[in-house]
């Protein structure tokens, strides 16, 4: 190969690196809708406070917060940022396991329908 070849290979290659690595350290955002069973609304809202709560004193840096929607009040939803791809990664395998062993996994029937999990990048600030 001749030499420019090879500099412009290596040049492109480390603009991927980069770019990869400067993705790993962008923030991520996570929403999360979440349906109550009908006559459970009040369990799930129980639990899914519990949660923030225990969220909130294992992971203080990352923003998690619970709301519910003003349209359809039985759907909650989660609103998540994390510092880092690192950052979310330990949230899901670490803290969402440390808080089922202590409050158990969610009680067969709770939800009407599977929560609804989307992550989104940052597109302008």
């Amino acid at each position: 190969m001749h030499r420019r070849t090879i500099q412009g290979l290596a040049l492109a290659a480390l603009f991927a690196i980069f770019g990869e690595m400067a993705r790993a350290e962008e923030q991520i955002v996570i929403v999360g809708r979440f349906y109550p069973a009908p006559g459970r609304e009040a369990e799930l809202e129980t639990r899914l406070l519990r949660s923030v709560k225990f969220v909130k004193q294992v992971e203080p840096n990352v923003t998690y917060r619970l709301h519910r929607s003003a349209k359809e009040p039985t759907v909650f939803l989660y609103y998540e940022v994390y510092p880092s791809q690192a950052a979310f990664d330990r949230h899901r395998t670490e803290t969402i396991t440390a808080f089922r062993k202590e409050a158990g996994q969610p009680p067969e029937g709770i939800f009407s329908r599977p929560p609804e999990v989307e992550a989104f990048g940052l597109l302008a600030e």
